[in-house]
């Protein structure tokens, strides 16, 4: 993330916390080290009392020897202000993406009922528009899915992903075509809202990306028992229609019934199987 995030971010607290941790961890290594030295000190005495003086004629090797452990340094492990700022990023990023699709899924929904929950979301000075409500016609988002996220100076912008539901003019239901918003999120104190309406952007152009599996000869003779067993976690009645091979690695595709009563063609590759 950019610096302008970084300075937004109130870290004064988290370093705070951990100048605290380090005085509670440098408190318990000095009252280890000094239970130490009282139980050395302790079992000197008692040593001592036990065995009376020793004789003045006494040779070196006849006096009483008292060995000590030495004390095991030990630590407690803390995170830097760098791993503590990272975190805290990667928990306001989530929030700003559950947000912002939490967001589009109630915008592009209208089903004639209120939506309490889509004003909660809101800055507190956000002033709407109206908004469509028609007993006649309704709107579904199917899912909605960020994409992308790009620091701002107020927050984040997410780019998100949707498809809704709606009706035709024979009240069938029909899916719309992908299509893509920016959401602006306000971050401040840890706490995440909708900073303006929906921003419609252009979806993310693909790439220019091979990789398809292109068989050249026949699959193994046990491939396809492999890939119904596989297909039959998908669906019932898994049935062949192609097989093949590349290199060391093989291909197979299936029909396979969706509880809806279609079948879908599936693939299972060798080189995917867990």
């Amino acid at each position: 993330m950019s610096v302008e995030e970084h300075e937004e971010i109130p870290w004064s607290m988290l370093v705070d916390q951990e100048r605290r941790g380090r005085s509670r961890t440098w408190y318990a290594v000095a009252a280890i080290i000094l239970a130490v030295v009282i139980g050395v000190v302790g079992v000197r005495w008692v040593d001592g009392h036990r065995h009376g003086e020793v004789p003045a004629n006494a040779s070196v090797s006849e006096q009483p020897v008292t060995t000590t452990a030495t004390p095991v340094p030990t630590s407690t492990p803390m995170l830097s202000e760098a791993d503590l700022m990272a975190v805290d990023q990667a928990t306001i990023g989530l929030a700003a993406v559950a947000r912002a699709e939490w967001f589009v899924t109630d915008y592009f929904t209208v089903d004639g009922s209120p939506v309490p929950d889509l004003a909660a979301a809101l800055a507190v000075d956000a002033v709407l528009p109206e908004l469509p409500q028609d007993d006649d016609k309704v709107s579904f988002v199917e899912w909605a899915r960020a994409s992308a996220i790009r620091p701002h100076v107020a927050g984040v912008v997410v780019t998100v992903l949707f498809r809704t539901l709606y009706q035709n003019n024979e009240l069938r239901y029909e899916r719309s075509s992908v299509r893509a918003v920016d959401v602006l999120v306000l971050v401040a104190d840890e706490s995440t809202a909708i900073g303006d309406l929906p921003i419609p952007v252009a979806l993310p152009t693909g790439q220019d990306i091979t990789g398809w599996m292109h068989p050249t000869r026949d699959a193994p003779p046990d491939a396809a028992s492999q890939a119904i067993e596989q297909a039959s976690s998908l669906g019932d009645n898994p049935t062949v229609l192609d097989s093949g091979s590349s290199g060391p690695d093989w291909r197979v595709v299936l029909l396979v019934d969706d509880p809806s009563g279609l079948r879908f063609p599936v693939a299972v590759r060798s080189d995917t199987l867990r």
